[in-house]
């Protein structure tokens, strides 16, 4: 039996692993798929997150929780890698694999900024829409996706009926 800690994208929640974490414990495996703050069930405000770190601090409060000889197989998607990557880090010897599902990934040679701006070179972000916290000479503090974005750039292969729009 593994240990499964599922890391959603940006967005979204625990609540979007709900057919893998299905599978994966059907198959007699443990599965934890978080909320990080501000998304799904989780109540903290978007403005109280500051950093990485802030965003993480659920999977980093479970990998603190972890007993010592644990090792959970963590999968990340979209702005998730962020948290994988941080936890990695922080907690090597607590983890089996990681698996970046179309997910950041920054390293040594690729920073978040140029991940970012890689990103939205040729994208267009059609309905969504930002908010700038610390002023509007300053970075965006938040992104909220708008429902024809979602549709057609990031839901347009899924099925109708788990259709967003």
């Amino acid at each position: 039996m593994k240990h499964f800690v599922l890391i959603h994208g940006a967005g979204h929640g625990a609540w979007c692993w709900y057919k893998l974490a299905t599978l994966l414990t059907a198959a007699g495996h443990n599965v934890t798929a978080l909320d990080l703050p501000g998304s799904g069930i989780n109540l903290t405000e978007v403005q109280q997150i500051r950093s990485i770190a802030d965003y993480s601090e659920p999977l980093i409060k479970l990998m603190e929780s972890l007993p010592p000889q644990d090792r959970v197989i963590l999968v990340g998607h979209s702005l998730g890698g962020l948290p994988l990557t941080l936890v990695m880090e922080r907690f090597p010897s607590k983890i089996a694999a990681a698996v970046f599902a179309t997910a950041d990934m920054p390293g040594l040679n690729l920073s978040l900024a140029t991940i970012s701006e890689e990103f939205g070179k040729d994208t267009d972000f059609m309905d969504t829409q930002y908010r700038f916290d610390d002023g509007s000479g300053r970075p965006a503090t938040a992104v909220f996706f708008g429902p024809k974005f979602l549709a057609s750039k990031l839901y347009q292969l899924s099925p109708p009926e788990v259709s967003i729009s």
